[in-house]
């Protein structure tokens, strides 16, 4: 009998399997003494957990690596599942939100951070401070804090999907990462400076302004002159994520851990307080009958007389 083709609804269930369910499972066979509760934050702990991180089983304390191994070894030995491990992502994900920024090239943006912080620059050299300028300005910091996020994302994506791999991306990302900076703190410092009529400001404007047209002038992953970009004030390669051994999913991880942690704190604390309101919802109407039936048991007692 010729074998059947999957249905479409089959192929949407094989492609949808949800990962982090299946890893909830396997924990639950490993430690079936353990509550629903705590299941789920030992799952989210195993999945987003940094490499240092001790978690807690049945109330003990335990280092969350050989945790993750004892759960890999435990899902490996299951052979119903031994495609458990899915394609990672993680690459493509990253490559996808720095050509939405890049255009044609990742250094197209760098290029672009410098020449609009020239600009800005420049407009705050000009003698008048116009709402335009201070709107530049502005958008430029907040472009700044939200593009940081997205490389230090991506430098956690690519790491996920291979370090070696993806070292020439990541070396980009965080040269990039330490300009950007560098453009932000330039922008930043000039805010004193708005509409100083003092020598030494204007010069300093100006210092900023050549450091700027000079990197505009360099070649790709150019770096300026140590002492100089520190007599400016605007040095970051110092700049902890941005040393060699810095795990960036590490600290995602650590992020979303704690966000998640929260969001459960905050729904424990909406119950309880929902709870709370119950109770005070039924007392209110306890204590109301019980004023409705003194009521009549009064009016009953006059009309009694």
């Amino acid at each position: 009998m010729p074998s059947q083709s999957p249905t479409p609804t089959q192929e949407t269930s094989n492609k949808e399997t949800n990962y982090y369910f299946i890893i909830q499972k396997y924990l639950k066979k490993q430690y079936p003494d353990m509550e629903k509760q705590e299941v789920n934050t030992l799952c989210r702990e195993v999945v987003f957990a940094p490499e240092n991180y001790v978690s807690k089983v049945n109330n003990n304390p335990k280092p969350i690596k050989p945790l993750r191994e004892n759960l890999a070894d435990f899902i490996e030995r299951d052979k119903a599942n031994k495609d458990f491990i899915p394609y990672s992502l993680d690459a493509e994900i990253a490559d996808l939100i720095e050509r939405n920024n890049c255009e044609t090239s990742s250094m197209n943006e760098y290029y672009r951070w410098i020449s609009a912080t020239a600009d800005i620059l420049r407009h705050t050299n000009d003698g008048e401070i116009t709402h335009e300028d201070v709107n530049e300005r502005q958008e430029f910091l907040n472009m700044s804090y939200d593009r940081e996020a997205e490389i230090l994302l991506c430098l956690a994506l690519y790491e996920s999907a291979g370090k070696a791999a993806n070292k020439t991306k990541m070396n980009t990302l965080k040269f990039k990462l330490a300009r950007l900076r560098e453009m932000r703190s330039i922008v930043r410092n000039t805010s004193t400076m708005i509409n100083s009529k003092k020598m030494e400001d204007r010069t300093k404007i100006q210092e900023y302004y050549n450091y700027c047209t000079n990197l505009l002038a360099q070649k790709e992953n150019y770096i300026p002159n140590f002492n100089l970009i520190l007599n400016l004030n605007i040095n970051h390669n110092s700049d902890e994520d941005l040393e060699e051994d810095y795990s960036y999913i590490n600290y995602l991880r650590q992020v979303i851990l704690e966000m998640m942690r929260r969001l459960e704190e905050t729904s424990i604390e909406n119950q309880h307080q929902q709870q709370q309101e119950n109770l005070t919802s039924k007392t209110e109407a306890i204590e109301q009958k019980l004023e409705i039936k003194q009521f009549l048991n009064n009016v009953q007692e006059q009309e009694g007389r």
